[in-house]
């Protein structure tokens, strides 16, 4: 576990990503009476927030950055599970299980909500609606999974690129030029090809004027383009 230096309680009344937490179907009087501290931490980018393996006492909530989930494989080599943008979830299994199943790596500076699973478990079974949005992200964490297992066996290297350049930039809909902190490699890891392939890929779309990058900023500048390449 890494160190957290600047870690103070969170005033989740007015954070921004009420709406996207798992907190969102609650009442203001009834987040003042959670009995439980959320803790907001920061860390720059590269920080393992915790190990796999390590004993999972704690849930995050994404506020800021991106972080990728990595999990090692038998034969020494890390492949990466998950990409997570502000608003993901990660952590939860500690709520059924004693160790973390994946490492978790901060990829940009990240800003988190930091969460107590033993006061977060209490919470849930005095609150429905904290457990029912517990249970609504994994399911779709899981739906995530599977559809991703479908496009590594099925779809064409072109159309799994285009399509989570797609994704994500559904996460920030207000925005022209999105936080991109993803390298060639970690794009490779996650859709099951080379960090060449990808690399040509990407040239292309830009060639194309399909996209734009700079300074660890992506714009889509024909999404519709994108979306055709995503759907072949």
């Amino acid at each position: 576990m890494v160190a957290e230096e600047g870690a103070k309680k969170s005033n989740c009344l007015r954070c921004a990503m009420r709406a996207r937490s798992i907190f969102a179907g609650l009442s203001g009087e009834e987040l003042c009476a959670l009995g439980m501290d959320v803790i907001d931490l920061e860390f720059v980018g590269g920080t393992t927030i915790y190990r796999e393996g390590d004993s999972a006492s704690h849930a995050y909530t994404l506020r800021e950055g991106a972080i990728n989930l990595v999990k090692s494989l038998a034969d020494g080599r890390a492949q990466i599970v998950r990409l997570l943008h502000h608003g993901d979830l990660f952590g939860f299994e500690g709520l059924h299980r004693e160790q973390h199943q994946h490492t978790a790596i901060a990829l940009s500076t990240v800003k988190l909500c930091r969460l107590d699973l033993r006061e977060l478990d209490l919470l849930s079974q005095r609150l429905p609606a904290v457990r029912e949005a517990i249970f609504r992200r994994w399911q779709r964490a899981l739906e995530e999974a599977e559809n991703r297992i479908v496009d590594l066996g099925t779809r064409r290297a072109e159309a799994r690129l285009a399509t989570f350049l797609l994704q994500w930039a559904q996460a920030y809909p207000q925005r022209r030029s999105l936080p991109f902190p993803l390298t060639r490699q970690d794009l490779g890891e996650f859709l099951g090809l080379s960090t060449e392939h990808v690399s040509r890929i990407m040239a292309d779309f830009k060639r194309r004027n399909w996209l734009r990058e700079s300074r660890g900023e992506l714009e889509i500048l024909d999404p519709k383009a994108l979306g055709a390449v995503g759907a072949s």
